[in-house]
């Protein structure tokens, strides 16, 4: 701040020396005037004195010479005096108004308060650092945040490499509902991260928030390949499910999370009321159809694991359609376990695979730990047909506990 009204007073200055300088020169150039005037008067009347010596007219030459030099010398200082009271009462008020008019419209129009202000924050930032993201003081306010990520911000463009910072910025903004500032940081932050895993989930939520949703779908999915214990991504891509009220896939989303956290705690318990309150929703929604489809869908044995197939938008069903579901192991072996053949499927479709689907037979499902799920949509009964043919893939299912809700695999991409 102190630089700033040092940068203001070095202007009115300038101003101030502009506006004084012809002023100046113009009482110099009527200085000069008044003295050539008086030297030529002088002149003059030195002449005269000798005219009149000459037709006997003056006596005393030498008393009148020394006379008209008091007279010369009597007038300069008062020639002198007039232009500097001349210039004195010119250009001093006009300095003067012109300092008063424009602190007076800087008081009133300019950003003063929000420069201090802004200027405050920054050099508070530490100390709401340490309070904010060492101390976790629970008395920070709402306030507090504010003039942290202002802060933050200030740093942030005197060091904009710092990928941490602006996914902290992100993720606060985040909180706070800014999708804009948000979305802008946390792009940022995944440009520039080592490990772009690190960045994906929040700046996936960011998309989300920002309308973006098939961008924030894709890399949801590629964090949940890269890492299937990811418990952060997978509840975000449970939430992104129900935010579109699509409870069924949310309800298999969450369950796919459960054999991952442990029994009994908060957060399975959150989890489980996650999908009590889908189940809810579903019954709210259409308590006859779904009471219908229970009764169309074929009954699960013991050992079956059921799933439910959509066809996402703008998949066309091709010419004599053949539906294949298979059963694998997830980052294994890409042989299935067990297949279903299906002709002219009708989708959506719910069905089970189960042991007698097994590929080998007397082979169980369920001694592999976790299965994933495919089904393929392909024109002909071959299965090696790739031309037009089209795939979906289910999250991966731990085989401790079978699911009683239908897992879901949405055929939306072509091979």
């Amino acid at each position: 701040m102190i630089a700033f009204w040092i940068a203001i007073i070095a202007l009115l200055a300038l101003v101030s020396l502009t506006l004084a300088l012809p002023l100046l020169q113009t009482s110099s150039h009527h200085t000069i005037s008044r003295s050539d005037l008086n030297k030529a008067l002088y002149r003059q009347r030195v002449l005269e004195i000798g005219e009149e010596r000459e037709q006997g007219i003056l006596a005393e030459e030498g008393e009148s010479l020394v006379e008209l030099q008091r007279s010369l010398l009597d007038d300069i200082p008062d020639v002198e005096q007039t232009a500097r009271a001349g210039r004195s009462l010119l250009w001093i008020p006009g300095v003067l108004v012109l300092v008063v008019v424009s602190l007076g419209l800087y008081a009133k129009l300019g950003a003063w308060q929000e420069v201090q202000h802004w200027q405050s924050v920054s050099a508070r930032l530490p100390e709401l650092s340490n309070r904010i993201l060492i101390e976790r003081d629970s008395e920070v306010t709402e306030q507090d945040l504010q003039e942290f990520m202002l802060g933050l911000r200030t740093r942030l463009a005197e060091e904009p490499g710092d990928y941490r910072g602006w996914l902290l910025l992100g993720r606060l903004a985040l909180d706070g509902n800014d999708p804009d500032t948000a979305l802008g940081a946390l792009e940022r932050a995944y440009k520039m991260a080592p490990d772009k895993h690190l960045v994906t989930v929040p700046y996936a939520q960011a998309l989300m928030m920002s309308g973006d949703e098939a961008k924030a779908d894709t890399l949801l999915q590629q964090a949940i390949a890269s890492d299937p214990q990811d418990l952060e991504a997978r509840s975000t891509y449970a939430f992104m499910a129900l935010q579109k009220e699509d409870f069924e896939t949310a309800i298999a989303r969450w369950q796919a999370m459960l054999p991952l956290m442990e029994k009994g705690s908060n957060r399975e318990v959150m989890i489980q009321r996650s999908i009590e309150y889908a189940q809810q929703q579903l019954a709210k929604r259409a308590p006859s159809a779904t009471r219908a489809q229970d009764e169309a869908a074929p009954a699960v044995k013991p050992g079956e694991f059921p799933l439910h197939i959509t066809l996402a938008p703008g998949i066309q069903m091709p010419k004599d359609p053949y539906l294949f579901v298979f059963a694998v192991v997830p980052n294994g072996s890409p042989m299935p376990i067990a297949v279903k053949r299906i002709q002219d499927p009708r989708l959506p479709l719910t069905l089970s695979l189960g042991d007698g689907d097994a590929m080998i037979e007397g082979s169980k499902l369920g001694a592999n730990p976790e299965l994933q799920f495919k089904a393929r949509l392909s024109e002909g009964g071959n299965v090696m047909n790739r031309e037009g043919a089209f795939e979906g893939l289910s999250t991966p299912v731990s085989t401790a506990t079978i699911p009683t809700v239908p897992i879901d695999i949405r055929i939306d991409r072509a091979l």
